[in-house]
């Protein structure tokens, strides 16, 4: 049987969140079963036509102002050259900017210098890319440092830390990521924010790039074709 797939967004914005519009989207992979959208069963199992065609039915509907969409590969996918070119190729169909999030689950079959090459092969194609979620799984200080030269943005995910009770509590792993950030002339996001105080914290603290999270976005179902 044929499995059905879509995409969902959540919305990406800039600086002061809730008060602007979506510059943007990070676009989730979802499965139909019967009447809902799950998980898939295995990400890395998704071929690179399949997002190819999921990217362009997306990348057609979304509002005029996107600037931006970012989407996930697992480290098997990323390390394989039919995605980047699959990139490539859907880049060169638009002038929204399409980053490619490389996800913080380590596979055992991939090492560290498959994924530097990977890196290398994108920032050759002119294509940009973001370590999502950086700090946890393997997307750990030294991963990121070493693909340093090929990365344009990182991610921090504050749902990764969870359950804290206030932003005190998280705040010198987030300024440890803010000052890299900083000091190695990255795009830096922040996502998984879910309350007022936590949105005003990033704000005046760590004014940052790209804002994400529940208190600002939820990820909704993108209208197109299903696949």
């Amino acid at each position: 049987m044929k499995t059905t797939l879509t995409f969902f967004g959540q919305p990406k914005f800039s600086r002061s969140g809730a008060n602007d519009l979506a510059i943007g989207y990070e676009l989730f992979i979802r499965e139909a079963h019967g009447d809902e959208w799950t998980l898939p069963h295995d990400f890395g199992a998704i071929t690179a036509p399949t997002i190819e065609r999921l990217l362009g039915q997306v990348l057609e509907v979304l509002p005029k102002t996107t600037t931006i969409v970012s989407f996930n590969l697992e480290q098997t996918q990323f390390i394989d050259p039919a995605f980047a070119a699959m990139v490539a190729r859907v880049q060169a169909k638009t002038d929204i900017h399409i980053y490619t999030e490389l996800t913080e689950r380590q596979d055992p079959n991939v090492t560290a210098r498959e994924l530097f090459f990977a890196a290398q092969h994108f920032k050759q194609l002119g294509l940009l890319v973001c370590i999502d979620d950086v700090g946890t799984g393997f997307n750990t200080p030294e991963l990121v440092l070493q693909l340093d030269p090929y990365i344009d943005e990182y991610k921090f995910a504050l749902q990764n830390l969870r359950p804290f009770n206030t932003m005190g509590e998280v705040e010198s792993e987030l300024q440890f990521w803010y000052d890299l950030a900083a000091t190695k002339h990255k795009k830096f996001a922040i996502e998984g924010i879910e309350t007022e105080d936590e949105l005003l914290t990033i704000t005046e603290k760590f004014p940052c790039d790209i804002l994400q999270g529940y208190y600002i976005g939820k990820p909704l179902l993108i209208p197109v074709g299903m696949t």
